[in-house]
Order: structure tokens, then sequence, then C-alpha cells
């Protein structure tokens, strides 16, 4: 998403640094254990005082140990869910931290990041010939959903398991290049959540080091 969002922020003097978060002693990114992120998070906003610190986790398969996870599988809303995760996720890294609480927004993404995808369906097939028949079918789970983070997050129907069955399709390759093709506006039109943590990011103040 760094040549997603970048652009959009750099005119606000806003700069991104992105980390992958270590989820075993030689791995990095992929299942993330809450002890494991409480400490990086921690780490992180004490090295310098003059940073915000965001994530993007996804909402789908994130573990129980994760604040809110549990007691929020109630919530038939997804963005609610995710909200909750936030906001436990926020006080109990702050608290630990010991720093401005303002400093840490945590984003959880229902139900994953490949949902942002499904908000331009069209330029998404347009970027391998062999995708453009299916269409049809992408457009009919579009439209079974609330909207793109509606998507539901079964094991073999979230958003990433739905473009699987595209022809060469490889997550980490495609991802990016159709988030660049469907385009920050739709992507924030269609998608709700994102769009609302996208706005906070624009909206950062400077952060004095002594502060």
């Amino acid at each position: 998403m760094r040549k997603v969002l970048q652009p959009a922020l750099y005119d606000r003097h806003v700069f991104l640094e992105p980390r992958l978060i270590p989820t075993s002693p030689k791995g990095r990114g992929g299942g993330l254990r809450f002890d494991r992120v409480k400490l990086y998070i921690r780490n992180t906003l004490r090295e310098r005082k003059d940073t915000y610190v965001t994530t993007f986790f996804d909402l789908y398969g994130l573990e129980d140990n994760f604040p809110g996870v549990s007691s929020g599988r109630h919530l038939a809303d997804p963005i609610q869910r995710a909200r909750l995760i936030e906001k436990g996720f926020h006080d109990l890294s702050a608290k630990e931290s010991g720093v401005r609480a303002d400093r840490f927004f945590p984003h959880i993404q229902p139900f994953e990041f490949e949902a942002l995808l499904f908000s331009d369906l069209e330029r998404l097939c347009a970027l391998d010939s062999r995708w453009k028949s299916y269409l049809p079918q992408l457009e009919k789970i579009r439209n079974s959903a609330f909207g793109p983070e509606y998507i539901n997050d079964g094991p073999s129907s979230h958003p990433s398991a739905r473009l699987v069955a595209l022809p060469g399709y490889r997550k980490v390759r495609h991802g990016a290049e159709v988030a660049q093709l469907v385009g920050l506006d739709a992507i924030r039109f269609e998608c709700r959540h994102f769009g609302s943590w996208m706005s906070r990011l624009e909206g950062l103040q400077p952060l004095k080091a002594g502060l």
C-alpha cells in the first residue's frame, strides 16, 4: 500500500515508514501473536517522540489473544468488530508504552487487504487479460455484500480466497498492482472503514521531539 498511500500523503507532509512485525525468530509478516505485537509496538513508540504509529492488520485470521477479538464475535458488522479490537489494542498498547495515547492508532481492516481490491472490479480485471471472463463472477460476489469490507470471512470465502480463482493471481505480487490501478479515490468511496483511517492519516499534526 505504500505506493498507493504515500503520494496522497506527501503533500500533507506525512511520510510513511512501513515495517513488518517479526512473527518468529527468523520470520516477519503473516500470523500475529499479540504478545509479540504489543512488545514491538511499545518499542517502536519509544524509539522517537516525534512520530505516530499505526497498523494495518487483517481482521480475518486475527488470533483470539488480541483484545476484543473474542468479545466481538457476536457482532455481525465487521466494521463494529474492527473498531472494538482497535480500541482494546490502542488502550493496552498506550498504557504499556507509557507515551501520549494519540501517537498510536491501530487500524484493523475488515476482513483483509484484498477486500479493497473489490472496489473497482473492471480495473482489477484489466490487469490481466485472462481475468476479464471472471468479471461477472466477481461482480456477483461484490453485489452479495453490503460493501467490499463486508465480503465474509469464511475459510473459502474471504476476499483473498475469492481471488485465487484468477489464473496466475499471486497475492504479494498483484495486490499492490491492483490497488494502484483501482486507485485510492475508489477504495475510499467503497470502503468506509479504510477511508476513516486514511482521513486520520491525512489530518496528522507535527509532533515535537520533546513531547
